[in-house]
């Protein structure tokens, strides 16, 4: 389903999957998803399976987006504000059209993985990117930026030599300032709109203390923040395990604090 249409890009690249229960309610809550990848590569149908069934088994509709991807060298990269801009542009279209699926727009949660995570974590935090396509903060009932050093990349960039760093640097670079303009830790502020958010704790010290302070600058700004402990788990088990059958990690935490989230009216 396409959520937009730019001139030379792949349609794919700005399309998304809806994925309702077999026997959708009316009002059904939606889960939106944002694929990893290093802003290079991905689609929104990766490990789609467990999640589908997890999700919708709940009675929830799950909507996975794609975004306009970095290709280094290629006329149409993408390159900042792109992949924000994008992800928001999807959940603009959801916001708009969910109803016909059953859904309900004023309760939407965005989750994402790696640089979907980074990628959630601008645009829960960042007010721009929402308003840009007519939103605001308050249109997320809730967020899930998992796993990702980008929320301070001043941090992350003292870890030499640091995978992530270089991945920013090819997607975001032509911003000068992108080291702070697109860390979500020092986006945060009270009285904004921000939305409760939950993450995962994990990786060596120097990640495990980016995504602490993260999450303590949420709850800093009163914003309600819950911390999934996944020092068990590898970067890619974040999300390979939501929904895996036997799962104890990351699936009660999270379907716990998205019924928390989609509760009441």
């Amino acid at each position: 389903m396409a959520y937009d249409t730019i001139a030379g890009v792949d349609p794919n690249l700005l399309s998304l999957d809806v994925y309702p229960p077999s026997t959708a309610a009316c009002d059904a809550p939606i889960v939106m998803w944002v694929h990893g990848g290093g802003y290079q590569i991905g689609d929104k149908r990766n490990q789609m399976l467990d999640k589908v069934a997890l999700f919708n088994d709940a009675g929830w509709i799950l909507v996975s987006a794609n975004y306009r991807l970095t290709a280094p060298g290629a006329a149409s990269s993408a390159q900042y504000p792109d992949h924000f801009h994008d992800v928001a542009s999807a959940v603009a279209w959801v916001h708009v059209n969910i109803a016909s699926y059953g859904g309900d727009p004023e309760r939407i949660a965005l989750l994402g993985h790696s640089a979907g995570a980074d990628i959630v974590s601008n645009v829960a935090t960042n007010p721009s990117y929402l308003q840009a396509v007519g939103l605001d903060l308050g249109s997320l009932r809730c967020a899930g930026p998992l796993d990702t050093e980008g929320f301070d990349k001043v941090a992350a960039g003292a870890n030499d030599p640091d995978v992530e760093r270089d991945q920013w640097q090819l997607a975001l670079g032509n911003n000068l300032d992108y080291l702070t303009a697109t860390s979500a830790t020092m986006l945060v502020a009270a009285d904004i709109g921000i939305p409760p958010m939950i993450g995962v704790v994990r990786g060596g010290p120097l990640r495990q203390r980016i995504e602490t302070a993260f999450l303590g600058a949420l709850a800093d700004a009163g914003i309600n923040s819950v911390t999934i402990d996944a020092t068990s788990l590898t970067h890619n088990e974040v999300n390979s395990r939501i929904g895996a059958a036997g799962d104890d990690v990351m699936t009660p935490p999270l379907m716990q604090f998205l019924r928390g989230c989609f509760a009441g009216p």
